[in-house]
C-alpha cells in the first residue's frame, strides 16, 4: 500500500502545481466560458490521484469514528445537484458541471482525510508540501501579474493556458482613468478577479506559516522561509495590481480574522512575527499605491464610466437571479445551465452569472441546495479540526462566495474551492 500512498501524494501535488494553469483540450467550444466543456490536464491528474487513493484506502485500516456533520450536508448538496441535472435544458453540459462537482468532492475527501492522522495509522498525505506546492504554482502567477501590470501587455500561450489581452480592445478587464485604460493582471487565470481569490487564500497560507515559524533547523527549512517571502509579498503586490475590490475586501477581513485567531491562541513571539508582517505588507501596499493612486482612488471612489456600468451590471444580475429562483425554487434550472437559461430571456452578447455563488447555487441546483452550502461551510468552521487560519480561510471565500460566482461557475473555481477547504 505504501506505493499507493507514495503515487497518490505524488499525483496530488502534481495536481496542486497544475490547477491555476489553464492548459485544456476544449470539447465543446461556446462563445462563453461558462457553456464550454473541456477536459483540463490538470483534471486527468487529480483523477489519478483519486484512483491511488481508493485503491491505498482498501488496503488501510481505518478507526471507528463518528462521521461529522460536514459530510451529511456535502452530501444533501450533491444530491440536489443531481436531482437538479433532470430540469437542465443542456443535459450534456449538466452532465459536465456535475462531473466536476463529483471530482471537487472527491478531492476535498482526498485532502482531508488523507491529512487527517486520526484516520488511519499514519497520514496518507503531508499537508505542508501541498501548502508549499500550492505557493510555488501562485508565486509564478504573481510574477506573470506583475510583468502583465507593469508592461500592460499579455502574452499569449496555449499550452499554459495563457490568453493576451489588450487594454485597449473591448473585453479586457481593465481600470480606466484620464491618463487612459489600464490593464488589470490576470496571471495566467480568466480573470483578474479570481487571480485576486487565489492569491488572497496563499497570502493567509503564508502569513500563518510566517508568523509560527520559530526555528530553522535545516537548509531545506531555510529555503522553506525563503519561499514564503517571497511568495508572500510577490502575491501582495500581484493582489494591488488585479485592482480587484472583492479579493482587496476578501484578504483585509481574512487578515484581520487570523489576527485575531493567534491573539487568542498563540504566544507572544507568534503575535510579534505577525504584527511585523503587517506592518511590512501595509508598507509595501503603500509604496506600490503611490504611483498609482489615481487608478486606486477610482476603484474606491466608483464614480468612473466602467466602475459604474460593472455596479449596475451587478444590480441588474441579482434581479435576474431572482426571477429564475421565482420560477424554479425547488431544483432550479439545471447544474450548468444558468447562463444558458438566463440567455433564453435576456437578448445581448454578455451575458453573466449573478455575482453571488449562493444564488448562483439556488438558481441553478434549487432551495435545497442553497441550504446546504450554507450549512456545509457553517459546520466546516465549527470543526474542531480546525487549524488557527482556517477560519480567516473559511471567512475570506464567504465574502468572495457573496461577492463573486467563479467559485462555483467555472471548472477551476470548483476544484480550487474544494481544494483550499480540504486543507484546513
Amino acid at each position: 500500500m505504501r506505493l499507493f500512498q507514495r503515487l497518490t501524494e505524488t499525483f496530488l501535488l502534481i495536481f496542486v502545481f497544475l490547477l491555476p494553469w489553464q492548459t485544456k483540450l476544449i470539447l465543446r467550444s461556446s462563445g462563453s466560458n461558462f457553456n464550454e466543456i473541456s477536459i483540463y490536464v490538470s483534471q486527468l491528474v487529480l483523477l489519478l490521484a483519486l484512483i491511488s487513493f481508493f485503491i491505498y484506502k482498501l488496503g488501510v485500516k481505518e478507526s471507528n469514528r463518528p462521521t461529522p456533520a460536514i459530510w451529511y450536508f456535502l452530501g444533501g448538496l450533491e444530491l440536489f445537484v443531481l436531482i437538479s441535472f433532470f430540469f437542465a435544458p443542456d443535459k450534456l453540459l449538466a452532465l459536465y458541471h456535475y462531473l466536476l462537482f463529483l471530482g471537487g468532492i472527491g478531492l476535498f475527501y482526498l485532502v482531508r482525510e488523507g491529512i487527517n492522522r486520526e484516520a488511519y495509522e499514519e497520514s496518507c498525505l503531508n499537508r505542508t508540501r501541498i501548502v508549499y506546492v500550492f505557493l510555488f504554482s501562485v508565486f509564478l502567477h504573481s510574477v506573470l501579474g506583475i510583468y502583465q501590470f507593469l508592461s500592460q501587455s499579455s502574452f499569449s500561450f496555449k499550452y499554459l493556458g495563457l490568453a493576451s489581452h489588450d487594454p485597449y480592445i473591448a473585453g479586457s478587464s481593465v481600470v480606466e482613468v484620464l491618463s487612459g485604460r489600464w490593464l488589470r493582471a490576470y496571471g495566467g487565470l480568466d480573470h483578474p478577479n479570481i487571480l485576486g481569490g487565489v492569491l488572497v487564500a496563499a497570502l493567509l497560507l503564508s502569513a500563518f506559516l510566517l508568523a509560527r515559524k520559530k526555528i530553522i533547523n535545516s537548509q531545506v527549512q531555510m529555503w522553506g522561509v525563503i519561499l514564503l517571502f517571497f511568495s508572500y509579498f510577490f502575491a501582495l503586490v500581484a493582489l494591488f495590481f488585479t485592482f480587484s475590490r472583492t479579493a482587496w475586501s476578501a484578504y483585509l477581513i481574512g487578515m484581520i480574522v487570523l489576527a485575531v485567531a493567534l491573539i487568542k491562541k498563540e504566544d507572544r513571539w507568534v503575535i510579534g512575527r505577525f504584527c511585523a508582517l503587517s506592518f511590512f505588507s501595509i508598507l509595501l501596499l503603500l509604496l506600490a499605491a503611490f504611483p498609482y493612486k489615481e487608478l486606486v482612488f477610482t476603484r474606491f471612489q466608483a464614480e468612473g464610466r466602467l466602475e459604474k456600468i460593472s455596479i449596475s451590471e451587478r444590480q441588474e444580475s441579482i434581479m435576474e437571479a431572482g426571477a429564475i429562483i421565482q420560477k424554479n425554487p425547488l431544483f432550479g434550472v439545471g447544474t450548468g445551465n444558468y447562463v444558458k437559461s438566463l440567455a433564453l430571456i435576456k437578448s445581448g452578447d454578455n451575458v453573466q452569472p449573478v455575482h453571488n455563488s449562493f444564488l448562483f447555487i439556488f438558481a441553478e441546483s434549487g432551495v435545497f441546495a442553497f441550504v446546504s452550502i450554507i450549512l456545509f461551510i457553517f459546520f466546516l468552521a465549527k470543526s474542531k479540526r480546525s487549524e488557527n487560519f482556517s477560519l480567516a480561510i473559511i471567512v475570506s471565500m464567504f465574502v468572495i462566495l457573496m461577492l463573486d460566482h467563479w467559485l462555483f461557475s467555472l471548472p477551476f473555481g470548483i476544484l480550487f474551492f474544494f481544494l483550499i477547504l480540504g486543507l484546513i
